[in-house]
């Protein structure tokens, strides 16, 4: 196939359109959260779930933060995202994410 020989696109450097894609709303609960965001070309995205946090097993590195409270990120730098959560830190939040679950190949 093209991609398996000679293009020019290194894995994961386009959207991930294969596979599965997942919306998933994860509420948080009041006070800091223990994860890290990032900005990518698609928008905000997970890039860390620390031990302990409150959303462990809920929402994973590589997702992508569409909405905080129905407030459309999707063109949020991730400081910006990180000011929305904080300015609401007193109470619940709904978070809004976008999981890409990619298929597996077994040879």
């Amino acid at each position: 196939s093209r991609s398996e020989n000679g293009s020019h696109r290194s894995r994961g450097s386009g959207s991930p359109i294969s596979g599965n894609i997942v919306c998933r709303d994860c509420i948080a609960p009041p006070g800091k959260l223990q994860i890290v965001i990032h900005s990518t070309k698609d928008g905000p995205t997970i890039h860390d779930v620390r031990p302990g946090s409150s959303l462990q097993g809920q929402i994973f590195v590589g997702d992508l933060l569409v909405a905080v409270d129905d407030i459309d990120t999707r063109t949020f730098t991730a400081e910006a995202v990180m000011e929305v959560m904080v300015a609401k830190n007193l109470r619940h939040r709904k978070l809004t994410v976008l999981h890409f679950e990619e298929r597996s190949f077994y040879f």
